[in-house]
């Protein structure tokens, strides 16, 4: 395993979000978390990157609880090792393609602008959008964004991708080729993802395992096959109406 949740625990008030959840993901697979709106999905992403902190529970990244971190200097190490697409994107306004997607190696290498240049150019390549880096993000479609955002997640090269509502507000066509691009980071370059969605399609075209979430706990999990097959009443609900 890679990433573990033990016995997580988080209340906003008096509303008890995640009661106990507990999930494994395991090194190079790509690890879905569904459930409504609502149910703890994006918190549990937020913890795994230092945004929020468990009530009670462990959150165990490579064999370290990151629930413990007290530094900056620790979360670091774990930052370097991860990526982060967020559901709107989060390009900054100000920025065009380029110093967007160059924007973490300038905080975090050593390189220099040729080098950076030309690794922005690469990430841009892999994601099928060459050439755009003077663009203003005003000027992409929804999909497009979304895209130069995985770019920025991806060009430090980390081990580890979250994805928080990838297709979120965008066409069928459009949501598929973010997608694909996730299950090519996994095939290509053997990331291990986490991808929060209530994209049922999104679902079922990433996922090596899938978990769903209910009333702050997991209701199941297991592989694709066994999530699509699976007779429990609620999960059918979801998946298929």
């Amino acid at each position: 395993m890679l990433i573990e949740y033990r016995d997580l625990w988080k209340a906003f008030g008096e509303k008890e979000v995640l009661k106990g959840v507990d999930l494994v993901v395991n090194r190079g697979e790509t690890q879905v978390i569904m459930g409504s709106s609502g149910s703890g999905k994006s918190v549990m992403l937020s913890m795994l990157v230092g945004l929020l902190t468990p009530d009670r529970g462990e959150v165990l990244f490579d064999g370290q609880d990151v629930a413990q971190f007290t530094s900056i200097e620790e979360w670091r190490r774990v930052w370097l090792r991860t990526g982060f697409l967020f559901q709107g994107a989060a390009l900054f306004d100000s920025m065009n393609v380029g110093e967007n997607v160059g924007f973490p190696l300038r905080q975090h290498s050593q390189m220099s602008e040729q080098q950076i240049g030309e690794r922005v150019a690469e990430v841009l390549s892999w994601i099928e959008l060459e050439g755009i880096e003077q663009k203003m993000p005003s000027e992409l479609s929804g999909g497009m964004q979304k895209r130069v955002g995985l770019a920025r997640a991806i060009v430090l090269e980390p081990e580890v991708v979250v994805y928080d509502e990838p297709t979120t507000g965008l066409d069928p066509l459009t949501s598929d080729t973010i997608s694909e691009l996730i299950r090519r980071l996994q095939r290509e370059r053997q990331v291990t993802s986490i991808v929060v969605t209530h994209d049922v399609r999104c679902a079922f075209l990433v996922a090596d395992r899938i978990a769903m979430l209910d009333e702050g706990r997991i209701l199941v999990e297991g592989t694709l096959d066994e999530i699509k097959n699976s007779a429990q009443p609620k999960l059918r609900a979801f998946l298929y109406g």
